[in-house]
């Protein structure tokens, strides 16, 4: 049986910040205060706790940064493990078998209790792409939703949530998001999700102060927009 999809309320924003990470911390702290200062609080910050691979990119439990990251008091969630698969393309789950999958899942929440202290609330795969088993062990995982394309599972009811577009920042000098401008104009309802360079290679913070100063756009985490629809 299909599930039935409700789309997200128009003129709503789910944004988010992504490749959380070490390597990115001082453009991570840069994004924030930049959108603190567009009067944007509700975002989600989603975390990859093994960034490439490499131990240089993951937390420490007490550093400065993951403390930064837990006073800010916002949602937390999983972006993957390492974000990377072997041969180095970012789609990170696009090939795994489903014990892999699974194991990669819960190798995440372990490093991120251990790092933070708390599990993450939800999962977005690398690239919002991966194969559609991921909703599976997300659920298992016992995460709050999990995003797949431009769909947003709830695990607790299988509801499913669904934004017309979504921008996706990868630090580059330009920005695809022509096939999201058409949605902007009429209203309808986006995921952004902000890449930790990019207010210095790109123009997505303009993108950002236009839909909210002009087109009057809320933004709000994944999970503050599934709490409003209970």
């Amino acid at each position: 049986m299909r599930k039935a999809v409700e789309p997200v309320e128009d003129k709503t924003v789910l944004l988010s910040i992504h490749d959380v990470s070490p390597i990115h911390e001082d453009d991570i702290v840069r994004t924030y205060d930049l959108l603190s200062k567009l009067g944007i609080s509700s975002l989600t910050l989603l975390v990859t706790p093994f960034y490439a691979m490499k131990k240089v990119n993951s937390f420490t439990r007490g550093s400065l940064f993951s403390e930064f990251l837990l006073s800010l008091d916002i949602e937390l969630s999983l972006h993957g493990y390492s974000h990377f698969t072997k041969s180095g393309a970012m789609n990170e789950f696009s090939s795994l078998s489903t014990e892999r999958m699974v194991s990669r899942v819960k190798d995440g929440v372990l490093l991120m209790r251990k790092s933070f202290g708390q599990r993450p609330v939800g999962f977005v795969p690398p690239l919002w792409t991966s194969p559609p088993r991921i909703i599976k062990a997300a659920k298992e995982a016992k995460m709050v939703y999990c995003v797949e394309g431009n769909n947003i599972h709830r695990s607790s009811d299988s509801k499913v949530f669904s934004t017309a577009e979504r921008i996706i920042g990868q630090g580059q000098s330009t920005i695809n998001a022509e096939t999201a401008i058409f949605e902007m104009e009429l209203g309808g309802a986006l995921q952004i999700a902000i890449h930790p360079a990019d207010y210095r290679t790109n123009d997505l913070f303009d993108i950002l102060t236009d839909l909210k100063n002009r087109q009057h756009y809320r933004f709000l985490s994944y999970n503050d927009y599934l709490l409003e629809k209970k």
